[in-house]
């Protein structure tokens, strides 16, 4: 959309939320208590699972119910240039009345929030459930970029009963444009958030070292597909040097995605993941002027709940 041209500092957060987040990421967590201090407080309830620093749950599985997530918050810290935690990125999963969502605030803070005037995206998906609660499809999704007083919003509604995809853009909640599309039959638009859920729950096929994955998103401009690689062993170790005999860092992963949203030299990021396709960390290499560009995962919760379904009871499953 128009106003991601025009807010470049934050752009590749989103890409760090994903992994996509990437899908996106693609969009990293430590449960509130693990091998260390608590990093922040935990919420009210049962701790059920446990994500140590080294991004691993005490008890995982790569497939099942997708609603095991709901509860789930996870923390990346963004620095570039010689500023340290400049910005920070949230992925929250959870329940609200009958349905689903997931969001992702990115945002600048301290001197460089002061310098950015503390610009906020803040993206919002509504869920339906489907193939019998393993995997979630977008039915709302919300994107804002807030900048001062200044508001800019992008609204997608995807109707596949009736197979349309409307969408509105806003500023300061008064409508600058709106659109309609059909859906093709056999397609789902994954939003990013429903992509990296999606995703870590194998939907787009088994997760393998040597393959690669093509995923649906909401078509903007040139953006229809979102590609992701994962590195084999002998790839993951000349192309990630040192970092690749980490015990944490199992999987690089590539995601590709057209150059002129994201405003990237080629449209690639590569970040290292755990073995449980939780992401650890990505460097950027000179981003556009702000020189390099480093996220790190720095903790998360995963509150107990009565609508948490256990990761997996099934303990010859676990990895």
């Amino acid at each position: 959309m128009r106003f991601l041209h025009r807010c470049p500092h934050l752009k590749i957060l989103f890409l760090n939320g994903f992994l996509f987040l990437a899908c996106t990421g693609f969009l990293v967590a430590v449960e509130w208590f693990g091998a260390n201090l608590p990093l922040f407080a935990a919420p009210s309830g049962d701790i059920r699972h446990i994500i140590n620093t080294q991004g691993e749950y005490s008890r995982y599985s790569p497939q099942g119910d997708i609603r095991r997530f709901n509860g789930e918050v996870l923390k990346w810290e963004v620095d570039f240039l010689f500023f340290a935690n400049a910005a920070s990125v949230e992925v929250k999963f959870y329940k609200e009345g009958n349905a689903y969502h997931a969001t992702l605030l990115a945002e600048t803070k301290g001197f460089v929030g002061f310098f950015t005037a503390y610009r906020k995206h803040f993206y919002h998906s509504k869920f339906d459930l489907i193939d019998d609660g393993n995997r979630v499809r977008t039915c709302r999704f919300i994107r804002q970029v807030i900048v001062g007083d200044r508001v800019e919003e992008t609204n997608h509604i995807l109707d596949y009963d009736n197979r349309n995809h409307f969408w509105m853009e806003y500023v300061n909640r008064k409508q600058e444009d709106q659109g309609r599309e059909d859906i093709p039959e056999g397609i789902y638009f994954d939003d990013i958030l429903a992509a990296f859920y999606n995703f870590r729950n194998e939907v787009y096929g088994k997760v393998e070292k040597g393959k690669g994955y093509l995923i649906n998103t909401i078509p903007e401009k040139s953006m229809k597909a979102i590609q992701v690689y994962i590195y084999t062993e002998k790839e993951k170790h000349q192309v990630g040097n040192s970092a690749a005999s980490l015990p944490q860092n199992e999987y690089l992963i590539k995601i590709k995605i057209p150059k002129d949203v994201f405003k990237t030299k080629d449209g690639e990021l590569i970040f290292w993941t755990s073995k449980h396709l939780i992401p650890l960390e990505t460097t950027v290499k000179n981003y556009i002027l702000l020189g390099d560009l480093h996220g790190k995962f720095q903790g998360g919760v995963f509150p107990g709940s009565n609508d948490v379904a256990e990761v997996t009871s099934d303990q010859s499953k676990t990895q």
